[in-house]
């Protein structure tokens, strides 16, 4: 195994141990040892848990940037934008749901990982008014509040989805895209939006 694979499966270990066990509970012989191998492969890489927790809420905000940034450089109106976003960002939990577990919960993340989050929720809020600019979004709800809505609503996901449910990750996107907007405009152009992101393909 390649070291930079290796050091993806120690840190997979580590977030579903950190999202099941807490971080604080989780020891590195509980990592090394779900992994079958010593201590010494850990230290390989990191000097201590912090760096490890670090890695994952780096590489859980780097994974959603990278979808919204898809998002804001595509072709689509402002309500596709927004419907594509909450596709991506649940995708992402999906593929990805421990290190997002481990970012939503850990309650001990450093100032740069919350300062991240915030930057990312104020980019959503960025989107959220470009469509009510548009007339997509209704403008009596707050932007700010109706982020936190719509972010809530999609993380929720990681708390509850199973890959081997009778719900497929697409079913999920599509199910939530439509739900979330479906509020926010008032479920009228709910579906022709979502008709016109399939045809055009993901963001």
């Amino acid at each position: 195994m390649a070291p930079e694979e290796r050091r993806t499966l120690v840190l997979e270990t580590a977030a579903n141990l950190f999202a099941t066990k807490g971080f604080a509970s989780t020891t590195i012989e509980d990592i090394t040892d779900a992994l079958g191998v010593s201590k010494a492969v850990f230290y390989y890489y990191w000097n201590n848990k912090r760096e490890v927790l670090r890695e994952i809420h780096r590489r859980a905000i780097e994974a959603l940037d990278r979808r919204l940034e898809a998002v804001l450089a595509s072709p689509l109106g402002p309500a596709e934008r927004l419907a594509a976003l909450v596709k991506h960002h649940i995708d992402v939990i999906v593929r990805h749901r421990s290190l997002v577990l481990v970012l939503l919960g850990e309650a001990t993340a450093a100032e740069d990982t919350l300062e991240d989050r915030r930057r990312y929720t104020r980019r959503v809020q960025e989107l959220v008014e470009a469509a009510q600019r548009a007339g997509a979004v209704d403008p009596a709800f707050d932007p700010k509040i109706l982020s936190f809505a719509l972010l809530g609503l999609c993380n929720s996901v990681a708390q509850w989805y199973d890959p081997d449910g009778p719900l497929s990750p697409g079913a999920v996107e599509e199910l939530f895209a439509r739900f979330a907007l479906g509020g926010m405009t008032g479920g009228g152009p709910v579906q022709v939006l979502l008709d016109r992101l399939r045809e055009t393909g993901p963001a």
